[in-house]
């Protein structure tokens, strides 16, 4: 393993020094196997058979196969961390800020792109906008192609609307109403477990309790990734808090010890591997605190109306509650070309037609048609058989950075609920300020690794309310964090924003009730 990070590392360096013209031209003659990775824990029963029939496509246009690979995305940071140290060719990745993109790019991980992007690949050059590009820039270079689907991606409070039906439930609209929908469910169905909170680790944020996700709706905050308990105020992005300290950040937590000792998740929730999307499909759970996103619920409509057609669900989004939406960052979705690439121009002509051409799209986004989809009269995606039993469902490969909406096709309740979503945001839609902004946390990567240690081991059961007193844990934690070195993180991170909101000229904003 040392010998081979001290290869990456060295493949690094010579790419800094030597730049982008350091890459020989590509030679089409020669048949080259262009290997990609992408998040996901499992794969669809024709994933092979996909990617067989795309290999066979580029082996006639391009001479090159693709070898479609999938990483468990449980705990994805971990594993693109190892997989981008440790050496291995890889020519293309699936990259986001969730995933640490710019601290990859920081790390010189990635290869910079905008020397070669115009020349090999000029339509998708021309396609992404310049807004775009600028955004993905890292220490002003370009390392992500970016997705230009325009996309909203809220949490959401997810329901089962039939029960709440049933037992004569509130529509759930704000904390009250969800309070009484999940007693309703425990006082009538005894059963049934309420929800299914699990710990779960996101980048930027680090590890933490799902129920957290629900707060999206109760905070307007520049973004909901923020790390290390700090609240940036979107109306105000000059105010950088400290939420852990406040008297809110206390109340939240006691509501969900409230909540947990109502018996809403499981007691032993801190183990729980099971994802809540597939406990909700499976019956076991009524609601989920934390559903993203819009795309991602109107796809579960689709996909219980042939599973479970008896069922009704509703989904909240947070958005709704306070009035605020803003549009995915610019880094939510993309790919980048690790440093290992061995046929990195190969590489961009692939990701190319994934993106720019009709047939390469909706295969690899869909399956073959006839077999895992047709397309009806009026233009709607059409599953063959059910969408609970296709062995290639829509999506299935997740190339979640390929979208492209000219050639996206939907199941027609899809498409109206996420038209309907769509224009509801629309009215309270705000610019993503957060957009072009990345963390270097370089000069303070010691005390963010014990930083995040700390909380790893003590916020999931603070926020899932499974601590017998909520005052004296989190003052432990706050402790503990300021021992491992929160003040030095929190001191470099203000920093940086404060200098990115000067450097941009974001101004404060009167948010409309």
């Amino acid at each position: 393993m040392t010998r081979k990070i001290l290869c990456a590392l060295l493949a690094i360096m010579m790419v800094l020094l030597t730049g982008a013209s350091a890459l020989a031209a590509d030679d089409m003659s020669k048949k080259v196997d262009i290997t990609m990775w992408m998040t996901g824990s499992s794969s669809p029963r024709d994933f092979d058979l996909v990617a067989s029939e795309l290999s066979k496509k580029f082996e006639q246009d391009l001479n090159c196969t693709l070898n479609f690979n999938l990483f468990n995305d449980s705990n994805s940071s971990q594993r693109m961390t190892l997989m981008l140290s440790s050496g291995e060719p890889i020519d293309l990745i699936y990259s986001a800020n969730y995933l640490g993109y710019a601290n990859f790019a920081h790390r010189g991980a990635y290869m910079p792109l905008e020397d070669i992007l115009p020349e090999v690949v000029p339509d998708l050059w021309n396609y992404v906008s310049e807004e775009f590009w600028e955004a993905v820039k890292v220490d002003g270079h370009i390392y992500m192609i970016p997705c230009m689907w325009p996309e909203y991606v809220p949490y959401g409070f997810l329901w089962r609307e039939d029960l709440r039906k049933q037992y004569d439930l509130p529509v759930p609209v704000d904390f009250e109403t969800i309070e009484a929908y999940m007693a309703g469910i425990k006082a009538n169905c005894p059963d049934m477990q309420v929800t299914g909170e699990l710990v779960s680790t996101y980048n930027p944020l680090g590890t933490h309790f799902t129920t957290w996700e629900l707060l999206d709706g109760k905070y307007q905050w520049a973004d909901y990734r923020v790390p290390y308990g700090l609240y940036i105020d979107y109306a105000d992005p000059t105010k950088v808090l400290n939420w852990w300290e406040s008297d809110e950040f206390r109340e939240d937590m006691k509501m969900f010890k409230r909540w947990a000792d109502a018996g809403y998740w499981s007691k032993s929730a801190l183990a729980t591997t099971e994802t809540k999307t597939d406990a909700f499909q499976a019956g076991k759970i009524a609601c989920d605190l934390g559903y993203n996103s819009p795309s991602g619920y109107a796809n579960l409509v689709a996909t219980l109306k042939n599973s479970h057609p008896d069922w009704e669900i509703g989904w909240l989004p947070f958005y709704r509650m306070k009035k605020l939406a803003t549009p995915n960052d610019a880094t939510q979705n993309g790919f980048s070309i690790p440093i290992t690439a061995e046929n990195p121009e190969r590489a961009l002509k692939v990701l190319e037609k994934l993106i720019l051409d009709k047939d390469y799209f909706r295969l690899s986004q869909y399956g073959i048609e006839g077999v895992h989809y047709t397309v009806s009269e009026e233009g709607f995606y059409e599953y063959v058989g059910d969408a609970a039993s296709s062995a290639f469902p829509r999506e299935g490969s997740r190339l979640w950075g390929t979208r492209n909406t000219e050639f996206m096709l939907y199941p027609e309740e899809t498409g109206k609920i996420l038209t309907e979503l769509n224009e509801e945001f629309s009215h309270y839609t705000y610019p993503n300020i957060w957009t072009g902004f990345d963390e270097d946390y370089t000069a303070y990567q010691a005390e963010r690794a014990a930083v995040m240690n700390v909380q790893t081991q003590y916020l999931p059961a603070i926020q899932a309310g499974l601590v017998e007193d909520v005052d004296k844990a989190i003052d432990e934690f706050i402790q503990k964090m300021y021992d491992a070195g929160l003040e030095t993180v929190r001191k470099g991170y203000t920093e940086q924003w404060l200098a990115y909101v000067e450097r941009k000229g974001i101004q404060k904003t009167v948010i409309a009730e």
